[in-house]
């Protein structure tokens, strides 16, 4: 366009369209430049990254842009302004001024992205065009705050587009490009393909290309996708939000039962309680299913989907996969992803397309007040009800709960939390009042008055804090305390020494310190005493004690008489209790003693007997020594966790009471030895699951709860996730420098979470420092993920 016509067009006066969301960059973009950067006609957005690129997203026929093109790396430092120029009419494309402070350098551009040659420029370059009061924020972040304005010719109408940069925060740091279309001359203000008579007629507005926000035009809605393609069932509405959805199912899917996953999440999503333009609610989904895919085509479905959807769908399509088994993955705000027959495992992964987590906008995971199919807690029931899985409408958004104080009473009417007491939480409730509902947290069976600490977000899954890779071991880890510290001990990999360090807090562990003539392939037990602790290890001669101090480690003695037997260790008094475990699974009792002749007493028979190694604690209230056991229950269930209490007099054990973890009835499976622990007078057993055919066990926390009406007083609930698996015990130890869980990482490379690494976690009770609260999926889906999931196009191609 000339000079002097440009000039007359950007001074006259224009109305414009609403503005909508035409690209994002990341934080790290703060300059931005207008103009038509490859020549088409019309204008590109053009910025410089923190990677110190120039990008630049082209405008798709003025309907949407396409993802960003880097078109120069390495711009040096100290940039403080862009400017896109025309350049003569035999050249491809424009050139880049790039400013600086004290000079302004010229990127001549001679073909689509490839800049050629880079020389000084004299002269400051123009001034952008004068910044318009046209584009209003974001309806997600209203009050986001605009950065940048510009303006240029998007469509290519020879009318200037206002174009505002706002530095937004919702749903996540980003910078939010969007744009205003000048309003066209015409039947067809907005230039969205419908003119403004059918537009009125419809109910849609003439001068919003996108009335109903789904990221398609409103002419699209009407006369069908541009490109040719093809729409899904039903037909397209301008004022009510649409799913395009194309499905691809797997040849060995029944065709019956992919057709019944897919009406059912078309009625879930038709029930979101939010409104629409034309007065109704929720959203339609529109499903077209593509040919089967044959076994040979089968794969990862990032690869599937990019070869099932053309290019020219993307940006106007979603793509889902069905494949057999449960669960599926998809790409977070994106266009493509996977599950199984299951609606739910279905509804949950489109979900994820728009825009939405596993936990809303909470740090902490499964929180009991996010009542959403995308929260693993309900993902497959809510309140019992397979049924009534929904989106959460944010109604439960006012309490926020944190896990060192949690009020027992909530603000709401008991009807609305009635599922809370349905798995997996179970929580007991009671009414109190029209508007009130008492909760007990942590289920010592009565409503508390004060504030109680409790891990209330073990629906799907304890969180023990973050996790720490310490070193490759070849067997499991120990934890004791010693003089206010706790140490970590492990096996190095060539099995060649058993090793102590020391915790220096913030998950930081000092250099280790090797115990002499150490060498064992076995896992290592260890127990503290008053300023001393003991490590005890099996070599090929038998077992091993080494005294530990804080300062020295003292030479191993051997201890033959023990034999092969599995050995667990507890501080009694100024004693130490063994307990072996011998092939027949029969457990025996001694007391060692480091400073006696003979260190070790003769040994008791029990009557308790364990598939595993037990593990041992000193109750505190009652000083009975408590030990956890595997064994048969009386209904067949094998390898189930068992705990007896016994009291210690002088030498002899005398037990006094026995319990299934969970009762009679329920499976608690302890294959490895366990790990007994007390927060208070709380009982608390880290155990592992049943082996999978791999060897590899989930593991698993069970507390000991007041309600006895909770499988008998027994509460359980699995560590980290069904992916963190383990094939040998696991460690626990809480002390001055807060309770530590330590594992190894068996469950494959990822990473760099090697087979066989040894991790460790802080907060290895679960209770979360950050707080959680309930999320308004339908309000992300429809003011921002449903868009911005299909927000950028593809050339044509």
């Amino acid at each position: 366009m000339p000079a002097v016509l440009l000039a007359l067009v950007l001074a006259a006066p224009q109305s414009f369209a609403r503005a909508d969301d035409w690209i994002t960059a990341g934080v790290d973009c703060s300059i931005f430049a207008v103009g038509d950067v490859d020549g088409d006609g019309l204008a590109d957005i053009v910025t410089l990254n923190g990677a110190r690129q120039i990008c630049y997203a082209p405008s798709v026929h003025g309907w949407k842009a396409a993802a960003w093109e880097v078109v120069r790396e390495n711009v040096a430092e100290g940039v403080v302004g862009l400017e896109v120029r025309e350049v003569e009419a035999d050249c491809v494309g424009a050139e880049i001024v790039v400013r600086f402070s004290d000079r302004a350098v010229l990127l001549s551009k001679r073909a689509p992205v490839q800049f050629t040659q880079e020389q000084a420029f004299s002269g400051q370059a123009a001034e952008p065009p004068e910044p318009t009061a046209a584009g209003e924020p974001p309806p997600y972040e209203p009050d986001a705050a605009s950065l940048v304005r510009r303006r240029g010719d998007i469509d290519g109408d020879g009318r200037a587009d206002a174009i505002v940069v706002f530095a937004a925060t919702t749903p996540h740091p980003h910078r939010l490009v969007r744009v205003a279309i000048a309003a066209h001359a015409g039947d067809d203000r907005d230039g969205d393909g419908l003119t403004d008579a059918a537009e009125r007629e419809r109910g849609s507005d003439p001068l919003d290309r996108d009335t109903d926000d789904d990221g398609l035009l409103d002419g699209w809605e009407v006369h069908g996708l541009p490109r040719g393609v093809a729409g899904g069932d039903g037909a397209l509405s301008p004022t009510r939000r649409d799913i395009v959805l194309v499905v691809s199912r797997y040849e060995q899917i029944d065709e019956a039962a992919a057709r019944r996953a897919v009406e059912k999440i078309k009625q879930v999503y038709a029930a979101m309680p939010t409104p629409n333009p034309d007065g109704s609610h929720g959203i339609s989904v529109h499903v077209r299913f593509t040919p089967p895919v044959p076994t040979a085509a089968q794969g990862a479905w990032w690869d599937v989907g990019n070869r099932m959807l053309h290019s020219n769908e993307r940006g106007l399509v979603h793509w889902m996969q069905i494949t057999p088994g449960g669960g599926g993955q998809a790409q977070q705000t994106g266009d493509l992803g996977s599950a199984g027959a299951h609606w739910a495992a279905f509804a949950h992964e489109v979900g994820h397309q728009l825009s939405l987590s596993h936990v809303g906008d909470s740090a902490p995971a499964w929180c009991p007040l996010y009542p959403s199919l995308m929260n693993y807690a309900f993902n497959y029931q809510l309140g019992g009800d397979a049924e009534a899985i929904r989106f959460s409408d944010g109604r439960f958004r006012g309490v926020e709960l944190r896990e060192s104080a949690l009020d027992e009473r909530l603000p709401f009417a008991y009807p609305e939390l009635k599922y809370l007491a349905a798995p997996p939480f179970r929580f007991t409730l009671l009414a109190d009042g029209a508007q009130s509902t008492r909760i007990d947290w942590n289920h010592n069976g009565h409503f508390d008055e004060q504030p109680v600490e409790a891990d209330i977000n073990y629906g799907g899954s304890t969180y023990c804090g973050v996790r720490r890779n310490v070193e490759i071991c070849a067997a499991a880890p120990a934890l004791f305390v010693l003089a206010g510290i706790t140490h970590l001990v492990t096996v190095d990999p060539r099995c060649a020494a058993v090793s102590v360090r020391a915790c220096l807090g913030d998950g930081q562990w000092a250099p280790v310190r090797a115990i002499p003539s150490s060498a064992t392939r076995h896992d290592p037990v260890a127990v503290a005493s008053g300023e001393q602790a003991y490590v005890f290890f099996r070599t090929q001669r038998g077992w091993n004690a080494a005294r530990v101090t804080k300062d020295a480690i003292d030479a191993p003695v051997e201890l033959p008489v023990l034999g092969t037997r599995d050995v667990a260790a507890v501080a009694c008094g100024a004693r130490i209790l063994l307990i072996t475990r011998a092939d027949d699974d029969a457990l025996a009792a001694r007391f060692f003693d480091w400073a006696g002749q003979e260190k070790l007493s003769a040994p008791q028979a029990l009557a308790e007997t364990s598939r595993v190694p037990p593990g041992l604690a000193i109750e505190p209230a009652t000083q009975r020594l408590v030990m956890a056991t595997s064994g048969r229950k009386p209904n067949g269930h094998d390898w189930c966790l068992r705990v007896t209490w016994l009291a210690v007099s002088g030498d002899e054990l005398r037990a006094e009471e026995s319990a299934w973890t969970r009762g009679e009835q329920h499976v608690n499976h302890c294959t490895t030895r366990p790990v007994v622990a007390f927060r208070g007078d709380e009982l608390n057993l880290f155990h592992t699951g049943w082996f999978d055919g791999n060897g590899l066990t989930t593991a698993w926390r069970t507390r000991r709860v007041g309600n006895r009406a909770l499988d008998d007083g027994w509460l359980t609930c699995l560590l980290y996730d069904e992916w963190t698996c383990t094939r040998v015990g696991v460690a626990f130890a809480d002390g001055p420098q807060g309770p530590i869980y330590s594992y190894r990482w068996d469950s494959g490379d990822h990473g760099d979470m090697k087979v066989n690494m040894v991790q460790t976690a802080h907060h290895g009770w679960g209770i979360d420092a950050g707080p959680m609260r309930d999320f308004d999926d339908c309000r992300q889906i429809t003011q921002w993920g449903i868009r911005h999931s299909i927000l950028s196009m593809r050339r044509d191609g």
